[in-house]
């Protein structure tokens, strides 16, 4: 898949579907790393789809403390108690303060509680529907990859993968919504292609905050790229946030129901306080790795400008970079509500790095930049913080070989294995 392996690896091409299908029964992760040297075939990529499902199908929920995949695996139980006339409810709970804003999670949770209330197909579902999204978006860059395959490029393309991986089905609601609205945003800012609207559109109904980004690239699509606007805007963003959190208090009255209640979970005393208690609890690098990302992109797109903006003249780079610097400011001033700015600074990151990743597609030189180079701490950092989180919900025995091993054994996390 990247530059470092080289495509006369060992493990040679596998063309025919069937022999994939054998090797994955025989040895699903064999089946999976294979798929992943030979991914510009189409039947590799399947095979990488499927191995994200039996991801989610041995999904291990993480006991050391809550987190979303807990509450999701309860809500389930919960649900599978419910009569299905309840299924209604859901539907009409919209502007309601006694549902969720977010009508997919509740919708997929409800009918896989038809089922079952063990919490292994729902996270399966939970893997096919965010591994769709998820390749969908590699695969815009991974076409482009291939034009100019080299250190700069395979290093940012895998540092796009990482950024939110399969694992990140840990928190379902964002992190689809968050892929789902890259994919659709791509097409609307880069390509004026206004029917991926319909997409973008859809992410609100995974997590109720993507109202607010659907209404900021409404906003870019129609003013269009205004520099002169967007730079001031965004160089205030750092100054003064905090005067725009009355703002936002403001929008969530107006529009009442739950939209209030989930502005009011995420701006109270409480909640702000127990977040600032577990950031100071938590190790330096999970602190800083976010910190050290933000400033290595917005330093290396700041360069890109500078010294090699004839390079990135073509019409979608200018878009990408306008609403690159109308986001900035989105996120700077949302970051006066803690888990509303930051969890989109995530989102920035992904647009951020295809900006890098366009730009080294265009360099001639094959060797590694000086700006690659000055990446590569934060981007190795955040990839370690990457998998140690998710080692707490791969399944060690997926590794194994034989198709269904982790169903038939003990839960093993990883991190039980490497953490602990």
């Amino acid at each position: 898949m990247l530059y470092s392996v080289s495509r006369n690896a060992s493990l040679t091409s596998i063309k025919d579907s069937k022999l994939y299908l054998i090797l994955f029964i025989l040895w699903p992760f064999l089946a999976f790393f294979t798929a992943l040297i030979n991914y510009d075939q189409k039947e590799a990529r399947k095979v990488v789809y499927f191995f994200f499902i039996y991801y989610g199908l041995t999904f291990i929920i993480y006991s050391g403390g809550y987190v979303d995949a807990a509450g999701y695996a309860l809500e389930l139980k919960e649900n599978a108690q419910l009569p299905f006339s309840d299924f209604f409810k859901i539907l009409g709970g919209l502007n309601s303060d006694e549902t969720s804003v977010d009508i997919v999670e509740p919708f997929i949770s409800f009918l896989v509680s038809r089922f079952t209330e063990k919490h292994n197909l729902l996270f399966a579902a939970y893997a096919a529907i965010f591994g769709w999204f998820y390749l969908k978006s590699i695969n815009i860059l991974y076409g482009q990859y291939r034009t100019n395959p080299c250190w700069n490029t395979s290093i940012h393309l895998a540092f796009f993968s990482l950024i939110l991986p399969i694992t990140a089905i840990n928190g379902f609601r964002m992190w689809t919504a968050a892929w789902l609205f890259f994919f659709g945003a791509y097409h609307v800012i880069l390509h004026r292609d206004i029917r991926y609207f319909l997409l973008t559109l859809i992410a609100p109904l995974i997590h109720f905050s993507f109202i607010s980004v659907n209404i900021l690239l409404l906003i870019y699509f129609l003013i269009g790229n205004r520099n002169l606007v967007y730079i001031p805007v965004a160089i205030a963003s750092f100054i003064v946030p905090q005067y725009v959190a009355p703002f936002f208090k403001a929008i969530s009255f107006k529009l009442g129901g739950a939209l209030q209640s989930r502005f009011d979970t995420y701006s109270n005393v409480d909640y702000l306080l127990s977040r600032q208690a577990a950031m100071e609890e938590a190790a330096w690098f999970l602190q800083l790795k976010n910190s050290l990302i933000f400033y290595y992109l917005l330093a290396t797109i700041i360069i890109i400008q500078v010294w090699f903006k004839k390079s990135m003249e073509d019409r979608a780079s200018r878009n990408l970079l306008s609403f690159l610097i109308l986001f900035l400011a989105f996120v700077n001033f949302g970051k006066t509500i803690p888990s509303f700015g930051a969890r989109f600074e995530i989102l920035l990151f992904l647009f951020a790095t295809y900006y890098v990743f366009r730009f080294y597609l265009k360099v001639p030189d094959k060797k590694i930049s000086f700006m690659t180079i000055a990446g590569l701490f934060p981007i190795l950092l955040h990839v370690m913080v990457a998998f140690r989180q998710g080692s707490e919900s791969i399944n060690a025995w997926i590794l194994s070989p034989v198709f269904g091993m982790p169903l038939f054994n003990g839960p093993v996390s990883l991190m039980e294995i490497f953490f602990q």
